[in-house]
C-alpha cells in the first residue's frame, strides 16, 4: 500500500478515530521476528484479519459486518486488547521460562 493510498483511506475515518502508526523499513519486514525500539515482534491485527475471519467462516466479509463483529467484543476493543496481552504473557513464560530457570 503506498502512501497516497493511506492518506486517502485515513480520511475516511471519523474525526474521532484513534490511529496507531508503526513504519517499518523492508529489511524489518523481510525477517519473522523483529525489534523495533526495545519492542519484540509486535504484532498487529487490522478489520482485514476481522474479513478473514468472517471469510473463513463462509461468509463475505462487508465494511458493515466488520464494524458488527468489532462491536460485539464483550467489554470493547480495550478488553480485546487486555487479553491479547495477557495470552501474550502466558506465551512468553511457555516458550522461555525453562530458559530463564537456566540462569539460575
Amino acid at each position: 500500500m503506498g502512501i497516497d493510498e493511506i492518506i486517502e483511506y485515513l480520511r475516511t475515518l471519523p474525526e474521532d478515530a484513534i490511529v496507531k502508526v508503526s513504519v517499518m523499513d523492508k529489511a524489518s519486514m523481510a525477517r519473522n521476528s523483529i525489534v523495533i525500539d526495545g519492542v519484540v515482534d509486535g504484532g498487529v491485527w487490522c478489520r482485514e484479519d476481522i474479513g478473514t475471519l468472517i471469510e473463513d467462516n463462509g461468509k463475505n466479509p462487508t465494511p458493515e459486518d466488520i464494524d458488527k463483529v468489532l462491536a460485539a467484543v464483550p467489554g470493547g476493543l480495550g478488553s480485546f486488547s487486555d487479553r491479547l496481552t495477557q495470552e501474550g504473557w502466558d506465551i512468553l513464560h511457555d516458550i522461555y521460562d525453562g530458559a530463564i530457570d537456566a540462569l539460575r
